[in-house]
């Protein structure tokens, strides 16, 4: 029995000591500034480098990765588990680092992985989790089971059913891939275990369908209803996502991608937000863009908008922005975790109630030309804006919803 305890007492001694290894109290990386939209330009700059046409069955091509778009989706990831990450391409290496939050306790995983050319593919060489070195096999199974678990899991699936190739050139990184649609269908199939449910998504769609209000904030409180419902017996955080889809689609007025039926219009679409059409837009699909995808690129994506809108569309209104950063901030909370997500459902299901969630926007300024935002604002990085966009997020924060 002696034996037996000092065995058991020893094993916990080492699995303390490697936890202490492992983690560490404080994230080794700064946090990263939010996604600007130049950084989306550049995406889209990206896709359209792939050519205008979709590639045929069996097509190969090249993508070329810089170490700052590498950067980018680094940060678009680490986003969705609340952490940090940095790449660099440097000395025929691709070195990645990550510091993540270990939920529920005040510890974080700081990681270190090494890539190197090996074959046709890139390969850990070694890697570090905490005070701990891992060898290069043990970390490139560590990071496929990390990423196995994301939120990007299906997008990655599809990528593997696509990628014949990478190599590092200079300071890019160069994807080849060969365009095998079936694959792509088989991987994209499983995201229902960590993305959108299709069956939950027709729920909600039924469940709107069936409302002949056009006010944002009733058909959110029914949604939400119906999610503290479902989750009962399911995921409160993927209902809460599913919620999020039908409430955009219900206010574009079309399904989203990637669905078969993408941009195809529904009949019934359409809603308003403190009486605007556009405002229940924005704040819809940003809402979903936060739950799906990660706040940042939300945030990114209605700047961007806006910014597109003052060089010769309505032109930029802050009052629109109001609406993407208030859409972020729920779709953010309602999936941060199964406990946010219950707690959001009870503070919104059946309440008919903007005012819990969406901020008083009537005297933010609007339709300002690009050289009139640029004469009063100076550019999204200048103090004035920063300025504009602190006095919006501060009453977000005081919304009754985010009030503890």
């Amino acid at each position: 029995m002696r034996r037996l305890a000092l065995f058991a007492l020893t094993a916990l001694g080492l699995a303390a000591l490697l936890w202490l290894l492992a983690t560490d109290a404080a994230p080794e990386l700064p946090r990263a500034a939010a996604l600007s939209p130049a950084d989306l330009a550049q995406g889209r700059a990206l896709l359209a480098s792939l050519g205008p046409r979709r590639p045929r069955e069996g097509e190969t091509r090249e993508l070329v990765l810089r170490a700052a778009d590498l950067q980018r989706g680094a940060q678009v990831l680490a986003d969705r588990f609340g952490g940090r990450a940095a790449v660099r391409i440097e000395g025929g290496e691709l070195k990645l680092r990550a510091s993540l939050p270990v939920p529920g306790l005040p510890r974080h995983l700081n990681l270190r992985v090494r890539l190197v050319q090996r074959g046709a593919m890139l390969a850990p060489t070694s890697a570090r989790l905490g005070a701990l070195p891992l060898p290069g096999a043990l970390s490139g199974r560590l990071l496929d089971f990390i990423l196995a678990r994301s939120p990007y899991a299906e997008t990655l699936a599809a990528a593997r059913a696509l990628l014949d190739g990478a190599r590092l050139q200079g300071d890019s990184l160069v994807l080849r891939f060969t365009w095998r649609a079936e694959q792509v269908q088989r991987a994209m199939a499983g995201a229902a275990e960590h993305g959108l449910e299709p069956a939950a998504l027709d729920a909600y769609r039924a469940h709107l369908a069936k409302s002949g209000n056009r006010d944002l904030a009733v058909l959110l409180g029914e949604a939400f209803s119906l999610a503290q419902r479902r989750s009962r017996e399911n995921d409160p955080v993927r209902e809460n996502r599913a919620a999020f889809a039908a409430l955009a689609e219900r206010a574009l007025g079309m399904r989203l991608p990637p669905r078969p039926d993408a941009l195809r219009k529904i009949r019934g679409g359409g809603a308003r937000l403190a009486g605007r059409v556009d405002l229940a837009q924005h704040f819809a699909l940003s809402a979903y863009l936060a739950a799906t995808g990660g706040s940042d690129l939300a945030d990114a994506a209605g700047v961007y908008k806006e910014l597109r809108d003052s060089q010769g569309g309505s032109g930029f209104s802050f009052a629109d922005l109001a609406a993407d950063l208030a859409g972020t901030r729920l779709g953010e909370r309602a999936t941060r975790s199964a406990s946010a997500a219950a707690e959001v459902q009870a503070r919104l299901a059946g309440r008919r109630d903007a005012r819990l969630f969406f901020p008083e926007v009537t005297d933010l300024p609007e339709a300002l030309g690009e050289e009139e935002f640029r004469r009063r604002y100076g550019g999204v990085e200048a103090p004035a804006y920063r300025r504009q966009v602190r006095e919006i997020e501060g009453r977000i924060d005081a919304l009754p919803l985010y009030k503890e």
